[in-house]
């Protein structure tokens, strides 16, 4: 995993290409290359890469459109309405990063930056998504400047822009796809030997994501398009609920960019990576937990297979006087080096991370083992979606196994477990849907589900249960199971009445509602509690001392595929990975989530021997890498 940061110049921000300054740009790149920078991503602002007017007459007609007051220059780039100045600063940035031996992420349709919208003023009040003259004219920009840079050996791949999907609505997904196609075939038309990145944030599983309150940006879509997807995961982002709640050192915190990142990957079907990532103003934490969470990010990031981890950004922007910058005082301190250009400890644990990775004895690190999938269902809006993959996700690490995710419309991935969390509505499943994934369990897969306010058919004859009756409730469920007391909010309650299923946990009053049932060669179990939900909610779930085992909820059904496993953690903050390498040798990365160091809580299957020997201790938000080899 290459380690980068995003970038506008240390001087003047986002209006570095209209306050152009070689020597700033040149001592900018001198010191992201000192802090260990591999990768840049730059930002081609869309006003000043093609200052378009629009001239009118009569009644507010069009009639010509003009550059810098004249006429369109009888030239390529003139009839593309871009600027040649502007052209020739752009080469001088990538040339100076050639010079540092760093690549390049160009985000070529720079209309939309932390906060603020930018356009020429030709398509001022125009929707830049939709409209058809600004399609037009993006277009031929993006053909204009792929055509003009293609020959830069710095730039390692194009992208649509910076979070493009803020720019303007879209009433359908349809309109998001056409603008898409559109961008990415004009790239391709003059560049087909780079891939093309989205760029985008914030998006849903599934092409009918128009559904979902109006999304109508689908990672399927993304997939379709483009070549790599991007994840830009921050803590305590307001707009997802499991981001919110827990310290930015947490594991819930310290895994998020992991799990977007996997999202992205997995829903779309192509290599994704976290492209930015970062804390908020210094209100939300101090800079040495900052760099504990870059840390330990960086590590899950890396175990999990991201090729690039991208730091928002090179520098702060709190000596700076203009938008976006000055309304938000999110975006002021973000930066690797202070304004009077001092290396924050952020920025020295990212060199420090890439210095890590280039002493490794093994590179790259191989993909690794996926123990089971994990459907995401339909009539989940975005919340309930990164709410119930987020939850999966961890239980899953912190019972021992990891998982994929896959959309529930698509053709099942083969697994020996399937995880469908939360389930919502009576239109979660088609029957056809759920009736393949029936025949895998009967075929001897594991199925797992939680209800949330959701209807299941069939029922008895899979869950060997029936529903007596089905009321709201008036309070948590409280239950029990292997002695220990459980609690989880829940919209109804389900009266269970077990035939054949075994009762793996039950309320006060004797209701079952956690079951497990034969079925086939596999068995099923079934949750009638959003357990997923829940916890993402719910502060600490995942790290507080106190706080019920939530991960055994998943052991209870892992046992088949924690049988395959080499190595187990004994401690829940502390997370593994296995990396087959060929059929006798194994990696194992091991990842301390925890604020405090801790002796290795490991214990190694039969069959495997460790390759050397077991370090004393993994200090905090770190990781050990460990060599086993199979005695078999």
């Amino acid at each position: 995993m290459q380690v980068g940061c995003n970038y506008w110049a240390s001087h003047a921000g986002v209006k570095m290409w209209a306050d152009w300054r070689e020597d700033v740009v040149r001592q900018d790149f001198a010191l992201m290359a000192a802090a260990g920078m591999q990768v840049v991503r730059v930002f081609p602002r869309w006003p000043e890469f093609q200052p378009l007017e629009l001239l009118r007459g009569f009644g507010g007609q069009k009639i010509e459109l003009r550059l810098h007051g004249e006429p369109l220059p009888a030239t390529a780039s003139g009839q593309a309405g871009v600027d040649e100045v502007q052209l020739a600063r752009f080469r001088t940035l990538a040339e100076i990063a050639a010079e540092h031996g760093m690549g390049l992420i160009v985000g070529l349709v720079t209309g939309w930056m932390s906060g603020e919208l930018y356009m020429p003023p030709a398509f001022a009040g125009l929707n830049p998504l939709t409209d058809p003259l600004a399609i037009k004219w993006q277009v031929r920009m993006v053909r204009c400047l792929v055509r003009a840079w293609r020959d830069l050996p710095a730039i390692r791949m194009w992208e649509l822009g910076n979070e493009c999907n803020c720019m303007g609505p879209v009433s359908s997904a349809e309109q998001a796809w056409n603008w898409t196609n559109a961008i990415t075939a004009a790239i391709r038309a003059e560049d087909s030997s780079r891939p093309v990145a989205s760029g985008m944030h914030g998006l849903l599983p599934a092409a009918d994501a128009e559904f979902a309150a109006g999304a109508n940006w689908a990672i399927e879509t993304q997939g379709e398009l483009c070549d790599l997807l991007t994840s830009h995961p921050y803590p305590h982002s307001p707009s997802k609920l499991p981001a919110r709640v827990d310290a930015h050192t947490s594991i819930r915190a310290v895994f998020q960019a992991t799990v977007e990142t996997c999202f992205y990957r997995d829903f779309g079907h192509r290599p994704a990576f976290v492209e930015e990532i970062g804390t908020f103003a210094p209100s939300y934490c101090n800079e040495k937990t900052k760099a504990a969470f870059a840390r330990n990010a960086m590590l899950n990031a890396w175990a999990h297979g991201s090729d690039y981890f991208v730091w928002w950004c090179a520098f702060d922007q709190s000596q700076l006087k203009h938008p976006p910058y000055d309304w938000s005082s999110w975006e002021r301190q973000l930066g690797l080096y202070t304004p009077d250009f001092q290396l924050k400890p952020v920025g020295e644990e990212i060199r420090a991370f890439g210095d890590f990775v280039s002493a490794l004895p093994v590179s790259p690190l191989p993909p690794c083992r996926q123990d089971a999938v994990c459907i995401i269902s339909r009539d989940m809006n975005f919340n309930r979606f990164m709410e119930n993959g987020w939850s999966a996700f961890m239980l899953a690490k912190q019972a021992g196994f990891d998982m994929r995710f896959q959309y529930v419309d698509e053709p099942l991935v083969d697994s020996a477990l399937y995880v469908v969390p939360g389930i919502c509505g009576a239109n979660w499943s088609r029957n056809h849907e759920m009736q393949a994934l029936l025949e895998r369990v009967r075929a001897g897969a594991t199925l797992y589900l939680s209800m949330d306010d959701g209807a299941l058919s069939p029922f008895e004859e899979v869950f060997g249960a029936s529903v007596d009756y089905r009321e709201a409730r008036r309070g948590p469920a409280q239950f029990t199971r292997g002695g220990v007391q459980y609690a989880i909010d829940a919209p109804f309650r389900l009266a269970l009445l077990c035939d054949d299923a075994e009762i793996l946990a039950t309320e006060a009053d004797g209701n079952p509602v956690y079951i497990r049932h034969a079925f086939g060669l596999g068995e099923v179990y079934l949750l009638t509690l959003p357990l997923e939900r829940y916890l993402a909610g719910r502060a600490g779930a995942f790290h507080r001392p106190g706080e019920a085992p939530w991960f055994e909820l998943y052991q209870a059904f892992a046992g088949r595929v924690l049988a395959q496993r080499a190595v187990r953690s004994n401690h829940p903050l502390v997370t593994l990975t296995e990396h087959p390498d060929g059929d006798q040798h194994l990696w194992v990365v091991a990842v301390n989530n925890h604020t405090e160091e801790v002796p290795p809580p490991l214990s190694i299957a039969p069959g495997w021997t460790l390759a050397g020997a077991m370090p004393e201790r993994i200090a905090a938000h770190s990781a050990i890498l460990l060599e086993l080899n199979a005695t078999r």
